[in-house]
């Protein structure tokens, strides 16, 4: 091949090259702006018999009606335990907790077994401070032996700060690897702790914004117990936010806690992620939502849903 015929064939390479890479950028281009400019916004949510409280798995698409704002969505996304989840397990390990504390680790070790392959885990310890353990991972041994180590001492102080605890909990899971999955965090604690007004508004807002649903299983030592007799049950430090969320509290005796927690696990499961897309644009404000099952299903049974309240829409940058 003579030098000039080299020179045309390199010549024509690249402009193939170049031709091919225009082409390409040009077929991106649509999907990107889609991606950019179209927010779904997606709800975790449960349903159960009002009245038998059985959890009703069973649903379609179009048993629910939602509303965003008092305007009716139409639903662009649902499933039904497709997502993975995203956990972030916080265990309380103040002083109130100590004499139970081994049983609350062993429940939490024997829960991970519920989960499925793709889940992730990420493990938080609270007392007087916070701290987080073990950044999400897949690795059941791994987690195992970092809630071992979470539960294992007594410096993260004495007292119960549930409310900075949670806000932590939210912002961390706001960085779950697993962008599409569902995001939950299970709190484990006697409850026995109080929270400002002023405290729970800024927690909320940062749990309404990683869409996160928070699940609290109480377990009471005799500290616990104790005050919460003198109280008349009226001191409850998680129940706000698992009710504005569209979580539950759930109780454990000290034996029990591998099976509640295998229980809460399970009712995620049966959760139904119910995905719409708003109809305004973000203005920052709070958007009050209302998810309710139809007419026509509901009408021969009284069933219930647990969502979070609603949502902030913030301008993606």
């Amino acid at each position: 091949m003579t030098r000039r015929n080299l020179h045309r064939l390199q010549v024509a390479i690249l402009s193939i090259t170049l031709l091919t890479a225009t082409l390409v950028a040009q077929q991106r281009e649509p999907d990107e702006v889609i991606k950019v400019n179209t927010d779904l916004v997606v709800f975790d949510a449960q349903v159960f018999d009002k009245k038998s409280k059985r959890i009703i798995g069973d649903l379609t698409k179009d048993d629910f009606e939602i509303t965003d704002n008092g305007v009716k969505q139409q639903i662009s996304y649902f499933s039904r335990d497709e997502l993975p989840l995203s956990i972030v397990l916080l265990l309380d390990v103040s002083r109130s907790v100590r004499p139970i504390l081994h049983d609350i680790r062993d429940g939490a070790l024997n829960a991970l077994k519920h989960l499925k392959p793709d889940d992730q885990v990420a493990v938080m310890a609270f007392a007087s401070e916070t701290k987080l353990a073990q950044d999400f991972t897949k690795d059941r041994a791994l987690a195992s032996r970092k809630i071992e180590e979470a539960t294992a001492s007594d410096v993260l102080g004495n007292a119960t700060f549930v409310g900075p605890a949670l806000e932590s909990a939210a912002i961390h899971i706001e960085h779950a690897p697993t962008a599409n999955s569902r995001r939950v965090i299970i709190i484990i604690t006697d409850n026995i702790a109080a929270t400002s007004d002023r405290q729970q508004h800024d927690v909320l807002a940062q749990l309404f914004d990683s869409g996160t649903v928070v699940y609290g299983l109480i377990v009471r030592g005799p500290v616990g117990r104790v005050f919460n007799i003198i109280s008349f049950g009226q001191i409850k430090a998680i129940n706000k936010f698992v009710d504005e969320t569209g979580g539950e509290v759930l109780g454990a005796g000290k034996t029990e806690v591998d099976q509640r927690l295998g229980l809460i696990i399970d009712r995620l499961r049966a959760r139904y992620a119910i995905g719409f897309r708003p109809s305004k644009t973000a203005d920052e404000t709070f958007r009050p939502v209302e998810i309710k099952i139809s007419s026509a299903r509901s009408r021969n049974e009284k069933l219930l849903v647990l969502t979070k309240r609603g949502y902030y829409l913030r301008r993606k940058v």
